[in-house]
């Protein structure tokens, strides 16, 4: 049954011209102030073979395309029921999402999980096979907002693509956690930009952007989706390096 949802917006990360839009659940209160849940919602476009959110989709009325930290009203159909992506949820639409306020990035810690441990089977530390996340049990899930672990890295660079005009390029987060180490796929679209990554990225050369502070940062940790194509692991992606 439909269902109106306030939803702080922990990720918004475009790929190939579609969006992965993902954030947990509040509840407005007098003041302009929230209450913060630990429910995840990741946004999932039923006209879309994957689920992807299309761009048009993130725009909402005198305020454009929607960012990290904002929050949102939208109207959810139902829960996707997918044991692999279980944070995953049908919206309408028919119904345009409107914009409420934003949040001050010092709430960060009030939304953040502490996870025992996060995503590894002991083998490729970049995914993890299909059928881990159903393994998890009481604790499954696709999706961690979590404080930046001590000496993390963002490295980057570009290699030659034979398929096309442009270079393939690689922006990778990696740390340790709780005892294993964790190689993401960044698709921050916001930090990007902000560190000018592709216009310092150089060819075939590993470059480790310097943070000026790395302790106060988080990170929004997601599986990919399983689908077709591929079906055979989730890959590790991170969708926002929040700096405080």
């Amino acid at each position: 049954m439909p269902e109106t949802k306030h939803i702080i917006i922990l990720a918004n990360s475009a790929r190939a011209g579609k969006h992965c839009v993902a954030g947990k659940v509040v509840t407005p209160r007098a003041g302009g102030n929230f209450v913060f849940h630990n429910q995840w919602i990741r946004l999932n476009c039923s006209s879309d073979p994957e689920g992807a959110v299309p761009y048009g989709a993130t725009i909402c009325q005198n305020h454009g395309s929607i960012r990290p930290l904002d929050v949102i009203k939208l109207t959810l159909h139902s829960p996707c029921n997918d044991p692999d992506h279980p944070e995953d949820w049908h919206y309408d639409l028919t119904q345009p999402w409107q914009f409420i306020s934003r949040v001050d990035p010092v709430h960060l810690r009030d939304l953040a999980d502490t996870p025992e441990r996060i995503w590894h089977d002991h083998g490729d530390n970049r995914s993890v096979p299909a059928g881990y996340v159903p393994r998890m049990g009481a604790v499954a899930a696709t999706l961690y907002l979590i404080k930046s672990p001590p000496g993390w890295t963002f490295t980057h660079w570009k290699e030659p693509n034979h398929y096309g005009p442009s270079p393939k390029t690689f922006r990778r987060l990696e740390f340790s956690y709780a005892g294993a180490r964790h190689d993401f796929s960044v698709t921050d679209t916001d930090f990007t930009r902000r560190h000018k990554i592709y216009d310092i990225m150089q060819l075939y050369t590993h470059q480790t952007l310097p943070i000026l502070n790395p302790g106060n940062a988080y990170f929004c940790l997601s599986l990919t989706k399983l689908t077709p194509k591929f079906s055979r692991e989730h890959h590790k992606i991170c969708a926002t390096i929040f700096e405080i």
